[in-house]
């Protein structure tokens, strides 16, 4: 009596944790990852609108303002450097959902951040590099930004703002003065609260997606969880100190638990990409810089590198691709090939 009691307990304790599990399943956006870079993830705005702005658009918005960012900002004008950001943003780039090439700069800056803009223009603050222990804690960051770019969620907030905008015509031309200055008023407010819903949501996305598409390249996303704990336990002891990110970034507690939560709906892989050598000799190639002991450009002793944390595979057959510019030659976006979804990109 007592076992069967027991087993009863247990199956009923089972039955409720596959409901939840079924539940979750059921509720979880982008669930189709072996889809990743040929499926739809960019739904309609507000539940019925679609995106009024085109992707040509989104580019020609993205370029105006890169043009200013380069203007009034340090870069980083080391080859070594660039290269290694670029290459691998690419490659998370190929295993994402982009639709548009994507142009990458490492700034001069000690702030730990990178920051993304509409069209593909993406930026790589040297203190993100230099605060990341791991090549897959930076790629966690730079993989959340490419998701923002990915789902398109700058236009969708250019989008919602102008409906906004279009429902309140009528009222104003119909009310009295009073009712006019109340609905400006209020649509003020409201677009105020709309892009900060849209922009909570949009993290949350952006969150998931920069998951996926870590696993998707091979890279281990655990990698993004360690960053955010270790920012998080160095901000209390030092309050201040990430200032710069966290106002950029909604609080983490959430989103660890969210993304420990994607990631046990990932399909297990035998091993991910922890990090590698060229990822410690770019981050002591900067510091060297920073101490003036290498002039950007000049070569350095491979002497002493470390080994990479895991050996992956390699891909011989993939043509060198162009420098991106913010010119008119932007790269084109290649997405990597079906067959070859088991194995990592070579950067």
């Amino acid at each position: 009596m007592y076992k069967f009691a027991s087993t009863a307990r247990v199956t009923s304790s089972f039955s409720l944790i596959l409901l939840l599990i079924t539940s979750s399943f059921a509720d979880r956006k982008h669930a189709d990852v072996d889809d990743i870079g040929n499926r739809k993830i960019n739904g309609k705005v507000a539940k019925v609108f679609p995106n009024f702005v085109s992707l040509e658009k989104e580019i020609q918005i993205g370029a105006q303002y890169a043009h200013q960012i380069e203007k009034s900002s340090r870069l980083i004008d080391d080859p070594v450097v660039n290269e290694y950001i670029d290459s691998l943003a690419q490659t998370i780039v190929r295993h994402s959902d982009a639709k548009v090439p994507f142009v990458v700069r490492v700034v001069d800056t000690e702030e730990v951040n990178a920051f993304a803009l509409p069209g593909g223009f993406f930026y790589v603050n040297k203190g993100l590099i230099l605060e990341s222990d791991t090549e897959s804690e930076l790629a966690g960051v730079m993989a959340h930004e490419i998701a923002h770019v990915s789902a398109r969620h700058a236009s969708e907030r250019i989008t919602k703002g102008q409906l906004i905008q279009f429902a309140a015509l009528p009222a104003l031309f119909i009310g009295g003065y009073w009712t006019q200055v109340a609905i400006r008023q209020g649509l003020g407010l409201g677009l105020s609260l709309s892009v900060l819903g849209i922009t909570r949501k949009s993290e949350e996305e952006a969150d998931q997606l920069g998951t996926q598409y870590m696993w998707n390249t091979g890279i281990d996303p655990n990698g993004f969880i360690a960053f955010f704990e270790k920012l998080e336990a160095k901000e209390k002891n030092k309050p201040g100190k990430f200032s710069s990110f966290f106002r950029t970034h909604p609080p983490v507690e959430k989103r660890i638990v969210k993304v420990q939560e994607e990631i046990s709906f990932l399909p297990l892989k035998d091993e991910y990409l922890v990090t590698t050598s060229k990822f410690n000799d770019v981050k002591a190639r900067l510091v060297a810089m920073d101490n003036k002991l290498v002039r950007p450009g000049a070569a350095t002793s491979s002497k002493g590198r470390k080994r990479p944390s895991l050996k992956r595979k390699t891909s011989s057959n993939r043509s060198e691709r162009d420098k991106p510019t913010l010119k008119s030659d932007r790269p084109t976006l290649k997405r990597r090939d079906s067959d070859s979804d088991e194995e990592n990109p070579d950067r």
